[in-house]
């Protein structure tokens, strides 16, 4: 089952269509879009080099996308082919005003298309293990805990490594 029909079926199941009445314009990041997206960085404590997000903006433009509500960038996530058949999501970010709008699963559903556009089978991600909702949310597209990594944030606290089918 594709990711699409998965949301679908969830939305049907009781996504309350309030957390989806934003306008949300998924596109690809522009360069003016960098400057927002490193001010969300900081809001939810990422804390990357800058220099990250103009690599990814420059080297792949296909899988880092960024999502606008009413003209704001509300987030945005970095992706690249990480192998010739495989994605993988390197940073999601969601500005917290707008965290639980249905925002992220958009974007994730967007990156996915476009591993799938760029010949890729599968998708891979890290994800704080203290963090549920996140989990969640991957959860839904049908990424599945396959392993873990100690110590893998500069803050000590592990990581779950999750895959997915494309």
């Amino acid at each position: 089952m594709w990711p699409e029909e998965l949301f679908e079926r969830q939305h049907d199941d009781g996504i309350k269509e309030a957390v989806l009445k934003d306008a949300v314009i998924i596109r690809r990041m522009s360069a003016s879009d960098l400057n927002a997206a490193l001010e969300i960085d900081r809001e939810v404590f990422g804390g990357y080099d800058p220099n990250i997000f103009a690599a990814f903006y420059e080297y792949h433009p296909a899988t880092t996308l960024a999502a606008k509500v009413n003209g704001d960038l509300a987030g945005f996530v970095l992706g690249f082919k990480h192998a010739p058949f495989e994605g993988r999501i390197f940073w999601l970010a969601i500005r917290p005003q707008y965290q639980g709008r249905g925002i992220g699963m958009r974007l994730m559903l967007a990156v996915l298309k476009s591993f799938r556009n760029l010949g890729a089978l599968g998708a891979t991600l890290e994800v704080r293990v203290s963090n549920r909702k996140a989990q969640s949310l991957y959860s839904n597209l049908g990424f599945q805990i396959r392993g873990i990594c100690p110590s893998y944030y500069s803050d000590g606290e592990a990581a779950f490594v999750m895959k997915a089918r494309l």
